[in-house]
């Protein structure tokens, strides 16, 4: 029977912030899943790692990405040292800021496995020494606070974990071999998506952009975010306002046409869709 790491037993030590840094002198391990997602950055040896898709050789400077219930384990190692990172994007209180709109992020970070399972790949790729010493610090420093649990312990490791996804991300572009090219080109809609809300789509300048076709760039869409390119936007729209229902003064017309709702009665149901509330329940809510 396969086993499952689960969410509760892994950071039982803290479940409201679910990031865990550890190191491991890794030794063979049979095929198991996770309910959370898990970097994994090789420091020195190699070995063989082994997914649902196949098996290949890893060595020092080697990352790899295992998405939540990503498949994956050891066949054998030789001194194979690494550190995981271990997180819940969806529980963990991340800042984004702008990390959203890099191509990079999206890829290793916004698709769901459902995706990786129809391309049968996991992200991978390798960084070199100058690069891998700054990765290195990051880690080393975020393991640090992990073990001391210093007062403002959870403070630093999200700063330097936003250090990591942000270096990370971009290496992951400049370092893409052609396996992993889908994964990117979905990375890079979700980022256009994500910078262009306010803007009126258009569908075909999309396709255009990834070179697919309607029925496949749609089914991959999907596969990867679990919604269409509609409901997505819509759902960036929908937090988009939520921000401004919350810190601004505007009118909720005045925030409907904002996030990009032409209709601001449309803004309302698709809010009410969404939140469970209408966008004036919300603001008093929020406010009290």
């Amino acid at each position: 029977m396969q086993i499952i790491k689960e969410y509760s037993r892994v950071f039982m030590r803290d479940t409201d912030f679910p990031l865990l840094v550890r190191y491991q002198l890794q030794q063979a391990t049979p095929l198991h899943s996770h309910e959370f997602v898990e970097i994994i950055v090789i420091l020195a040896g190699h070995g063989t790692h082994q997914t649902k898709f196949g098996s290949y050789c890893i060595h020092t400077g080697d990352v790899m990405v295992i998405p939540r219930s990503g498949v994956h384990g050891y066949l054998e190692t030789d001194g194979l040292e690494l550190l995981n990172v271990l997180f819940d994007p969806k529980q963990l209180p991340l800042p984004l800021l702008d990390l959203y709109k890099l191509p990079g992020y999206n890829a290793l970070f916004g698709l769901e496995n459902d995706f990786f399972e129809k391309k049968c790949f996991y992200p991978k790729f390798h960084i070199e020494e100058d690069n891998f010493k700054i990765i290195k610090t990051i880690l080393t420093e975020m393991r640090q606070e992990s073990e001391d649990r210093t007062p403002g312990f959870h403070c630093c490791q999200m700063g330097y974990f936003m250090a990591l996804l942000v270096n990370l991300s971009r290496l992951y572009t400049e370092n893409l071999d052609s396996i992993h090219e889908p994964s990117l080109n979905i990375g890079r809609i979700i980022s256009y998506l994500n910078f262009n809300y306010q803007k009126d789509i258009n569908l075909t300048e999309i396709l255009h952009k990834v070179g697919m076709s309607k029925s496949t760039f749609m089914r991959n869409f999907k596969q990867a975010t679990g919604v269409t390119p509609i409901d997505y936007l819509i759902r960036m729209r929908i937090a988009k306002a939520s921000c401004l229902l919350h810190e601004s003064n505007l009118s909720i017309s005045e925030i409907a046409y904002q996030v990009g709702f032409a209709d601001s009665n449309y803004f309302s149901r698709s809010f009410r869709e969404i939140a469970g509330v209408t966008p004036r329940k919300f603001r008093i809510q929020t406010q009290r």
